[in-house]
């Protein structure tokens, strides 16, 4: 009796000590892949760096060709109303064009100061993905 106990316990240690090396080997997997991710993440946001510095160099651009339209527009070259009114409808334009990069490049600077919020949406999506595999695997469906 006390060898079968003896040898109980040694199986309940043995499936123990193998449950736990195979938890640390499932978890140092899962930090490497972390690892990896989040230096994806750092080369795409240095990736966003010239995109941002070429959105600057477009909004200079869209600026000096304001002000040129509106300097010609106060020298009084123009005479004629229709082209006036040209004039004044490409102004409104070039505003709203420039309002949308402004707001493209706002985003890009935010996206590169504040990385984790890509991480954080490529664990949900990650998460997520990995649950419908889960679920269609098991065979279950989600409630509705």
């Amino acid at each position: 009796m006390a060898k079968t106990l003896k040898d109980l316990a040694l199986a309940l240690l043995n499936a123990t000590l193998i449950l736990v090396a195979l938890c640390l080997f499932l978890g140092w997997k899962l930090a490497s892949k972390v690892e990896s991710v989040s230096a994806e993440f750092s080369e795409t946001v240095q990736v966003l760096a010239p995109i941002r510095d070429e959105a600057k160099g477009i909004r200079g651009e869209l600026s000096a060709l304001r002000g040129d339209l509106t300097t010609l527009m106060r020298e009084n070259q123009v005479t004629d109303s229709q082209t006036a009114q040209n004039i004044q409808a490409t102004l409104h334009r070039l505003n709203a064009v420039e309002q949308k990069l402004q707001t493209a490049q706002e985003r890009f600077t935010e996206l590169a100061e504040t990385p984790e919020v890509l991480i954080a949406q490529a664990i949900q999506t990650g998460a997520d993905i990995a649950s419908e595999r889960v679920l269609s695997f098991k065979g279950c469906e989600p409630g509705a």
